[in-house]
C-alpha cells in the first residue's frame, strides 16, 4: 500500500480502510477517530461486522465478494494461478486486476462513538477489490493464493459543517485519575496543547480547565 502522509490523511475527508473479504480489518488509518470514535488498535485485526449496521451487514458481505456474490453462496473459495499474478481466477473465471467488476461504490452504515451522531454514520465507501499480497491463504488442498481485500476510502455520506470541520480539528483525547490529574494524551493533544505527555503528568488537570468551568469539571469526577 503506497504511505499516504499525515497531512494528506488530514485534508481527506474520511479515512483509509482495508478489509480482507473474510471480514477482517486489516489496515484503516489513524482518523478513522476523527469520524467514527475509535482509536486505530481498537479495529486494526478485528472483524469488521461488529462495526457495521445489522441491516447492511448482508450488503457489506456481498461487496467484498469479487463477483459481487456473498462468500457462503461461493462453491469453491477460489484459486490463484503461479504463473500470472495479475489475474485473481475465481471460479475457473479470469478475472484482471483492472477489470471494472473490481470497482466498489456503495453505502454503509457504521457504529459511531462520537456525541453528535445517532449510534451509527452513513459512510460512502469507494474503493476496488485487490490481491493482499504477502497474506497467501491455504486451500484444503494445500494450495496457496492471495486473499483477497477491499482497499477503499470512507466518507461520511453527509459533508460536515464548516463549525463541524473546526471542531474536529481541536478535538483530543485524554486519560486521568479520578483526582483529574492527568495520565496519558493522544497526539492530537500533544499538538494542540503543545505539552509532551511527560509535561502533563508534572501537572494537575485543572490546570488546563477554565475558572468558569472548573465546578462543572469537579462534579463530574
Amino acid at each position: 500500500m503506497t504511505i499516504i502522509l499525515f497531512g494528506s490523511l488530514q485534508a481527506l475527508n474520511g479515512f483509509v480502510v482495508v478489509v480482507t473479504c473474510d471480514g477482517l480489518v486489516f489496515y484503516a488509518s489513524h482518523t478513522i477517530q476523527d469520524y467514527l470514535g475509535f482509536q486505530q488498535s481498537d479495529v486494526i485485526h478485528q472483524g469488521v461486522y461488529e462495526l457495521i449496521h445489522t441491516e447492511d451487514r448482508a450488503e457489506f458481505r456481498r461487496q467484498l465478494s469479487w463477483n459481487m456474490q456473498p462468500l457462503e453462496e461461493t462453491a469453491d473459495p477460489g484459486q490463484v494461478s503461479a504463473n500470472n499474478n495479475s489475474v485473481v481466477p475465481y471460479n475457473g473465471v479470469m478475472c484482471p486486476e483492472g477489470s471494472m467488476v473490481l470497482e466498489r461504490s456503495f453505502v454503509c452504515r457504521f457504529r459511531c462513538l462520537l456525541d453528535n451522531s445517532s449510534g451509527f454514520l452513513a459512510l460512502h465507501i469507494t474503493g476496488r477489490i485487490k490481491q493482499l499480497h504477502g497474506q497467501n491463504k491455504k486451500l484444503e488442498s494445500g494450495e496457496r493464493y492471495p486473499q483477497l481485500a477491499l482497499f477503499a476510502i470512507a466518507c461520511p455520506l453527509q459533508p460536515p459543517s464548516i463549525v463541524e470541520i473546526r471542531t474536529k480539528n481541536m478535538i483530543f483525547r485524554t486519560k486521568h485519575r479520578l483526582d483529574f490529574s492527568p495520565l496519558s494524551v493522544d497526539q492530537k493533544g500533544k499538538a494542540v496543547l503543545g505539552y509532551t505527555e511527560k509535561e502533563l503528568q508534572a501537572r494537575s488537570g485543572y490546570q488546563f480547565v477554565h475558572f468558569a468551568d472548573t465546578m462543572y469539571c469537579a462534579d463530574s469526577h
